[in-house]
């Protein structure tokens, strides 16, 4: 090769180092003012699946009568909004565990299925709404017993992604 060549190269080299130097740098900078300014930051890839899973400790906390599963998917001073009123904080969310649970363990015969999830980030972490059908399935075949959605919000704390506020809506099975 050339000398002349081998500068074009290296200088070619250069340029395309700064320019993803500079990209990069201006990603920080743009999400450090974003945050300064209280606008909506943007979700990683890695934090749609963290939140994607609370919907499974949610549900699979329910569905096999897991008290310690079912709280892991919420902040401590969440609120769960549904017909009934509202349930305020981690040992309002305990409580009603128990009383749902009645000292009883395992499989309790239903499995709650998610889909259509439409999450987006916010100022203060992330939203979304998801559908949901709740399915008994100790019957054959198996029988959809509810269905509706949940209007959630989401924080992001040192343990992680948590459900901060979660809406439930039932649709009616009225035919």
């Amino acid at each position: 090769m050339t000398a002349k060549f081998e500068r074009k190269k290296i200088v070619g080299l250069i340029g395309l180092s700064f320019i993803i130097v500079a990209f990069a740098m201006s990603s920080v900078y743009k999400t450090a003012l974003a945050e300064h300014h209280g606008e909506t930051k943007t979700l990683s890839a890695h934090d749609y699946e963290q939140i994607k899973e609370l919907y499974a400790r949610y549900n699979q906390g329910s569905d096999f009568r897991d008290t310690e599963l079912f709280l892991s998917a919420f902040a401590e001073d969440a609120v769960m909004a549904r017909e009934g009123g509202n349930i305020v904080g981690m040992e309002e969310l305990r409580s009603d565990r128990a009383r749902r649970y009645q000292g009883k363990t395992g499989d309790v015969g239903r499995r709650h299925i998610n889909g259509s999830y439409l999450i987006t980030p916010t100022t203060e972490g992330a939203e979304a709404r998801t559908y949901y059908l709740l399915i008994d399935v100790t019957v054959r075949p198996p029988d959809v017993i509810s269905s509706g959605y949940y209007e959630d919000k989401f924080v992001k704390t040192d343990a992680g992604w948590k459900i901060k506020h979660r809406t439930l809506y039932r649709d009616t099975l009225d035919y």
